[in-house]
Parts: structure tokens; sequence; C-alpha cells
């Protein structure tokens, strides 16, 4: 078996277990899913079923088996993002020459997996650690990304206590401002968490179930603020740029196919 041969039989079994990633599927329906002909797919069941990566159901319904949950449990999730994404963050503030973020949704909290400095100014950030959402760009930019159901749910909690002057805490001023960053496709915190601070995020658009956003952050404390917005607005463009490419590292083959089936149902 020559080199392309190999490649091509082991990119037909990651296909293969990636289809029914996310729900069990009969061999014709992977055949349909990945293009590889019924009989190769039957043939290459065979040995994912015998070590157990792949389980069998009653009518002939194939699933993830035991040593791939093995596998995934293994791993974790929020250090495999923070590696890959890193460069993608660290060329970000180099260019912007500020501060640059990433950060993810959890349990109604922003974790900040990662944090490169650039320029003269710091901020007060600092990596793994877990902020509120209401009072921060990246925190707004993640709730932009809820359900509207579940968005309501956390509004719901209330008890949103005023960090600044700034802080936008009251519910109904809250929604308003999610709903805007919907429209607008980007976040600004203003003075929210820390006086000082303006930041500009922007929503990560990846994979299904995984909120993340990137952030650029000024330091105004001899920069007039509104000034700092502005500059901030003029570097959108980059930040975008950004959060596209961390969206291609972060997207599995047929993440949108899953979007398009979830959608329909």
């Amino acid at each position: 078996m020559n080199n392309e041969s190999s490649t091509s039989v082991v990119e037909r079994i990651l296909d293969l277990i990636g289809s029914v990633s996310s729900s069990p599927m009969t061999v014709k329906e992977i055949s349909k899913h990945t293009g590889i002909p019924v009989s190769t797919a039957h043939r290459l069941l065979k040995p994912l079923v015998e070590r157990k990566f792949l389980v069998r159901h009653r009518r002939g319904l194939y699933a993830l088996g035991i040593a791939s949950v093995e596998i995934a449990a293994r791993a974790d999730i929020d250090s495999i993002i923070t590696t890959a994404t890193r460069p993608i963050i660290a060329d970000l503030a180099k260019t912007c020459r500020r501060t640059a973020h990433l950060g993810v949704f959890r349990d109604n909290l922003v974790r900040y997996l990662v944090k490169v400095e650039s320029g003269c100014r710091r901020s007060p950030s600092r990596e793994e650690i877990e902020l509120e959402a209401y009072c921060t760009a990246i925190g707004k930019a993640l709730l932009a990304q809820l359900e509207r159901d579940t968005l309501e749910d956390y509004l719901a909690l209330g008890d949103f206590v005023p960090l600044t002057e700034n802080t936008i805490f009251d519910v109904d001023d809250l929604r308003e401002e999610i709903n805007g960053v919907r429209r607008q496709g980007w976040a600004m915190d203003r003075g929210e968490m820390y006086p000082e601070l303006r930041c500009l995020a922007v929503p990560i658009l990846c994979r299904p179930g995984l909120l993340a956003a990137v952030s650029v952050t000024e330091v105004c404390k001899d920069v007039d603020p509104e000034k700092a917005e502005q500059d901030l607005l003029t570097l959108f463009p980059r930040i975008v740029e950004a959060a596209k490419a961390v969206s291609d590292v972060l997207r599995m083959p047929g993440d949108e196919v899953r979007e398009k089936r979830s959608k329909k149902t």
C-alpha cells in the first residue's frame, strides 16, 4: 500500500468516526454523509467496532464506542483551545499594539483562556480568571450568542451589581445592550468593570455548543475614553479577521452540516 492510498484510508476512517459523533447512523446514512461506498464502509466499520471505537446498536445503528469516549474524557478542551489559538491572539496583539484576549462562556461567567500583551499599557486581566459576563466586552459578545430563551434565563438571575458608574446593571437596559451587540456584531466595554478600561470584542462563530469571543483592550490612564473607543473601532476589521481565523481553527469537518440539520429539526 503506497502513502497516497494509506492517507485515503485514514481520511475515510476519520470521516466515518466524525459522521456518527453527534448521533447514531446506519451504514447507508454513513455512506451518504461521507461519500464512502456502502461496501467500503462495512469493511472499515468492522475493526472500529472490534476495537470499541464504535458500537453497533440494534437496527444497524453505529455510534461512538467506549474507546472514543475515553479518549475524549482525557482531553482538556480549554487547554486545546488555548494552545491552538494563542498564535492568532498573539498576532492580533502585535498588529493592534494592544492587549488581546480570547474568552469562553463557562457557567454564566467569562473564562479568559488567552491573554497576550502588547504596547506600553497593561490591563489587570489574567489567563484562567473568570469574570462576570454582563460588565465585560467579551462577556456581552458571549451573551449575544445565547438562544433568546437562554439569555432570558440568565437575565432572570438578576443581582447585577454596578461595579463602576458605567456598569449596565438594569435588566431591561442589559437586554437592550445585548440585542444591540447581536445587530452590530461587536460589543464595547466602556469602563463597566474597571473605569480606566475600554475593550472591543467580537464573537467567534465556530463550533455548536462552544461560545467564544476575542477582544482588544485599551487602558485609558492618559487617553481620552471617547477617543480610545473610536480608536478601538478602527481596529474592528482586524479583530473580525482574528475571530474568523480562530473559528477556522476550532471548527471540525461536518460542523456546518450538523448546524443545518439542527436548524431543520
